[in-house]
């Protein structure tokens, strides 16, 4: 019975989110990829030398999309948008060569992403209406919505990060599966964030004496492989000679040249405000569009719910490591380019939390029998 209701809840959520983007983003269901856009690419920004047409200015996303569908076409990625890991980039070429829309991956990423959250919602407090709660939050945030409609890395790498995070942390023995999808995370934009997530797994197992160094080196050296092997097409141009540390390395100095900001936790006080300070032109101060007054609610509130359940039980529990990741992400990200994209890799942490206390506080009121009944049905309770 748990199963089905959980399955049943589940199934609604996604077909909200559904309605949402065929009433708001239809444009992604109607999207065909034009081959003119190729020609667009080899005069865009994004090329390194001089070429032979008058220079255009490419999104993005149209970026994104021409290197997929160079990429599925047999290009190397260690040259064709070499700053960005080709995962990602591969996926949108293949669905634009079976169905000639990349956008039918963003969709599929951002089913993914709803189920995973829900998934997680019911590993860290063992509850439906928390896990519903968070999903419905999710489905009114500006920047869920935005990315889903988007060609962009970000929604796949918070799909991946999640896969790796559930398999860490709720199935300890197994090193396989993590390790493939640490090196999907890796190879699905730049690996920085990444490293973060790691570092703090690893923390947390040490604290809690789950940590073992020979099954994390065995998932490191996995994730190695799998990251590898997104850069096959480079090893057999090169003859296996190809040096993706040396590459990766390379990759790391073009964003820190270009990626960095003279203003400390810039993320924190865009996150906090939604206004930040632009590094380019006149250095103005803008607001982002997708901000919403819940990040900043749900920052505090999930901060508040570690730091209660942390004294209550005075050890590192799911709920504590889950409910302070996104604090100590935006405190990471330090002298970062605020970007709002990359927050989606922590709204997941923060709306469940904030769910949490939501739910708290409405089973702890005296509330209407109908909205009672809706409780109950989500529960499970007879």
């Amino acid at each position: 019975m748990k199963k089905k209701t959980n399955l049943l809840l589940l199934g609604m959520i996604l077909i909200i989110y559904l309605m949402i983007l065929f009433l708001f983003k239809r444009q992604i269901f109607t999207y065909k990829f034009n081959k003119k856009l190729i020609d667009r690419y080899f005069c865009s920004q994004d090329i390194p030398y001089e070429p032979n047409c008058r220079r255009v200015w490419l999104s993005d996303e149209e970026l994104h999309i021409a290197a997929g569908y160079l990429y599925a076409k047999g290009s190397d990625p260690a040259v064709i948008d070499f700053q960005h890991p080709p995962l990602i980039a591969y996926l949108y070429g293949f669905s634009i060569l079976f169905f000639n829309n990349p956008y039918y991956l963003e969709i599929f990423f951002g089913l993914l992403f709803l189920s995973l959250i829900y998934l997680l919602g019911l590993k860290i407090f063992k509850s439906k209406l928390v896990s519903t709660i968070g999903c419905l939050l999710l489905l009114i945030d500006p920047l869920f919505i935005d990315l889903s409609s988007q060609a962009s890395y970000e929604l796949g790498q918070a799909v991946f990060l999640l896969m790796y995070l559930i398999l860490m942390v709720f199935y300890k023995k197994n090193f396989v599966l993590p390790g493939i999808a640490l090196g999907l995370l890796c190879a699905s934009k730049f690996w920085g964030a990444a490293v973060f997530f790691v570092g703090i797994t690893a923390l947390y197992k040490i604290i809690n004496k789950e940590f073992n160094l020979k099954i994390f080196f065995y998932h490191l050296l996995i994730a190695f492989f799998t990251f590898s092997l997104t850069y096959l097409k480079s090893f057999l141009n090169q003859k296996f000679l190809f040096n993706i540390v040396f590459f990766q390395l390379k990759i790391l100095k073009y964003w820190i040249q270009h990626s960095i900001t003279n203003i400390p936790f810039a993320s924190l006080v865009l996150f906090t405000t939604g206004f930040f300070k632009s590094w380019w032109g006149n250095y103005e101060i803008l607001r982002s569009h997708v901000w919403s007054i819940i990040w900043p609610i749900s920052l505090i509130s999930s901060f508040y719910v570690g730091i209660k359940n942390l004294i209550k039980n005075k050890t590192l529990t799911k709920i504590v490591f889950f409910s302070i990741i996104p604090l100590l992400y935006l405190i990471y990200l330090g002298v970062q380019a605020p970007f709002p994209r990359y927050f989606i890799l922590i709204l997941p942490f923060c709306y469940l939390s904030f769910a949490y206390s939501l739910s708290l506080k409405i089973k702890s009121k005296k509330i209407k029998p109908v909205f009672k009944n809706i409780i109950y049905f989500i529960e499970g309770i007879k």
